[in-house]
């Protein structure tokens, strides 16, 4: 028999029970109206996706929750900052609420993710950063990687990790030049109000992340070279681990400098003579004129139109042009008809194909412009574009597969838009070749045309009617007693060491993206070469080692006061004067496959950004007709990449760091911004 305690005991579990499931309610309510409130669609929201088993996308696509966690998602309508830690992210997005703009919080994120990952980015590093400041209607470039100094040659024997020549890989930084010229230029607030959150990062410290306690872990014998750093992330002798605290007072001294005296707290002074010093006994003949002279490259964004919007990118010596040219080499490729690559053999080995054909000719037509002339204007020719195509075993809008505009098979009559799409199977194009060599686009710069909407102002101009130089001419600029150095058939020296080594497995860089309340934007990638650059440590800044950089493609010679190549490309996609897209990535010679993916999957598959962050990415190998890829794909696409001839490597992880970390923000028509860090890193969104 049931106490009257017992039975009293009941009617309180249930009444608690009962109140517990009616606040529960209220709670799914009252967030499904914070997200009804939040949600944002794209006006062409339904994806849907065919190819043998049918891969169904249905609306409504844009709520926040949609996207776990796990895939580092914000929304806002206000600001959103994306970073590759959470900490510089917030810093960002507190210039935006203090009233700035994203080139403000942009350059607070970049001083603050060189305190949180000093791995990756820092003040001796380099950079470079795509600007779109929507109130003026003006684009622009800056690039601010490091430079070589007076002496051409220094660099010539630097051999990562060597205890004898580290030194001499190190090149003049460029990274605080390039923010405090951009801040100057098109920032709002002052620049100790900017630097502030950085200097109480690294004097209060913060707790180390899994990635940055993997690297350290790992690269010990350039943390190691210098005691001060040793004392630092070794302390006891022991690597520091994640869950531990790191406060760089060094570091806060310098930052301290910058924000009270400009460049020439980093440039000149103490700070730049200990380094110097430091430079000096390793064998580098960098001077103080060398450091004092260095000047950020305002070079204008390369701008060309693509699906019915503008591409805005990094210009040589930069990767800008590798991305530009994958897209448009796939305009004549209907992707959503074919199906979504991850189950679409015909799609996956026409991206494949593409990005394998822009890897090849943006490794050889590359270089610093300001000293070599570039054939970039010939690879966007559609007489160019069409050569390279048939390589790719796309039929061209001339071809037998193409049915006449207005008509169909079945004798009814269609618009352009819904005739067939330029299709043919992978049976019937040409296997791959062994190796592929780079394209002559040297015959086609005389026919190109910028885009009116891609001229005049804050635009790369790209030279036209230049003919190809013979080696004499490239070496013009190489002090005679040097030359002998480079005459050879290909006057360049290879660089297996370097930041843009495609097959290094180190991922040094770091990539932010920035939009604020009126449609301004920064895309903007930052990196130290290799992990913490040289090793090479003064006053808490680690240099860079940007002076292997320099050989392998065709205007990469050595010299006195330039820049080498590099495979970074921040990018932003406008639709007419709005930003729609701001994209960018780390990952050496993956980074502009990864940016090539996520605008595909964003733009024209038109999925969620964190859906497209994630997705499986690909990336051939131009020496071989090896193709590396994450876990994902079904096994009929891949079976197509083998019929046409590639060798699948594939990852044994669903998402491998090797692919790159996209920081990315989807701007929607109504305003909403989205922003994502993709789950490969450590980073995290910031919007409000």
């Amino acid at each position: 028999m049931i106490t009257k305690p017992e039975l009293i005991t009941f009617f309180l579990l249930l009444l608690l029970f009962t109140a517990c499931r009616s606040t529960r309610d209220s709670s799914i309510q009252a967030d499904e109206a914070i997200v009804t409130a939040d949600t944002a669609t794209l006006t062409a929201g339904r994806a849907t996706l065919t190819t043998g088993d049918v891969f169904l996308i249905e609306d409504p696509r844009f709520r926040k929750a949609d996207a776990p966690a796990f895939y580092k998602q914000d929304t806002g309508t206000q600001g959103m900052v994306v970073t590759a830690h959470p900490l510089a992210s917030e810093a960002g997005r507190s210039m935006l609420r203090a009233g700035g703009n994203a080139v403000d919080a942009a350059v607070a994120a970049a001083f603050a993710v060189a305190v949180l990952e000093p791995n990756m980015s820092g003040l001796g590093g380099s950079g470079a950063m795509t600007l779109w400041i929507r109130e003026r209607q003006q684009a622009d470039y800056v690039d601010f990687y490091a430079a070589t100094g007076a002496d051409p040659d220094y660099a010539r024997d630097s051999v990562p990790d060597s205890l004898i020549s580290r030194e001499r890989g190190v090149a003049v930084p460029g990274m605080v030049a390039g923010l405090l010229e951009a801040l100057e230029k098109y920032g709002t607030l002052d620049r100790q109000t900017v630097m502030e959150p950085a200097i109480q990062l690294a004097e209060e410290g913060f707790i180390v992340h899994h990635l940055l306690a993997y690297v350290i872990d790992n690269y010990g014998d350039r943390l190691t070279y210098d005691p001060d750093s040793a004392e630092l992330f070794y302390p006891d002798d022991n690597p520091l681990r994640a869950g531990q605290q790191l406060i760089q007072s060094d570091l806060a001294g310098v930052l301290r400098r910058i924000a009270a005296e400009g460049r020439d707290g980093f440039y000149s002074g103490e700070i730049a003579e200990r380094a110097i010093a430091m430079l000096n006994e390793g064998g580098s003949p960098l001077t103080p004129e060398d450091f004092e002279n260095y000047r950020p490259r305002w070079r204008g964004a390369l701008c060309e139109e693509w699906h019915g919007h503008r591409i805005l990118t990094a210009p040589p010596s930069l990767a800008g042009h590798e991305v530009i040219l994958a897209l448009k080499l796939l305009e004549h490729k209907n992707l959503t008809v074919s199906g979504h690559p991850i189950s679409s053999g015909e799609s996956l080995v026409a991206i494949t194909d593409a990005l394998r054909i822009a890897r090849a000719d943006r490794s050889r037509w590359d270089g610093d412009p300001d000293f070599v002339d570039l054939p970039v204007a010939g690879l966007f020719t559609e007489e160019y574009l069409n050569r390279r195509r048939k390589m790719m075993g796309i039929a061209l809008p001339d071809s037998r597969s193409v049915p006449d505009p207005g008509t169909t098979p079945d004798s009814g009559t269609v618009s352009d838009s819904q005739a067939r799409p330029v299709s043919l199977t992978v049976s019937e194009s040409v296997m791959v070749p062994d190796s592929l060599e780079a394209g002559d686009p040297w015959q086609d710069t005389a026919s190109y045309t910028a885009p009116a909407a891609c001229t005049g102002d804050g635009y790369f101009e790209l030279s036209t009617g230049i003919s190809r130089p013979d080696d004499t001419e490239l070496l013009k600029h190489v002090p005679e007693e040097f030359r002998h150095l480079y005459e050879t058939e290909q006057p360049h020296i290879e660089h297996p060491h370097n930041d843009d080594n495609p097959d290094n497995p180190e991922q040094h860089t770091t990539h932010i993206a920035v939009v604020d309340r009126n449609g301004n934007a920064v895309s903007m990638t930052n990196t130290l070469g290799l992990y913490f650059g040289s090793g090479v440590y003064s006053d808490g800044v680690f240099y860079n080692s940007a002076a292997g950089n320099f050989g392998g493609s065709y205007g990469s010679i050595r010299g006195p006061e330039r820049s080498a190549n590099s495979s970074t490309a921040p990018t932003l996609v406008l639709t007419g004067d709005r930003v729609a897209l701001v994209t960018g990535s780390p990952g050496s010679g993956r980074i502009p496959p990864a940016i090539v993916n996520t605008i595909i999957h964003t733009m024209i598959y038109e999925l969620h950004p964190a859906d497209a962050v994630r997705m499986p990415r690909i990336y051939p190998m131009i020496e071989n007709r090896r193709v590396e890829l994450e876990r994902g794909f079904a096994p009929n696409a891949l079976k197509s990449l083998h019929e046409r001839g590639y060798v699948v490597d594939p990852s044994n992880y669903p998402m491998n760091m090797y692919f790159g970390g996209v920081q990315m923000i989807r701007a929607l028509d109504d305003g909403t911004l989205i922003g994502v860090s993709d789950p490969r890193r450590d980073g995290g969104a910031a919007g409000y």
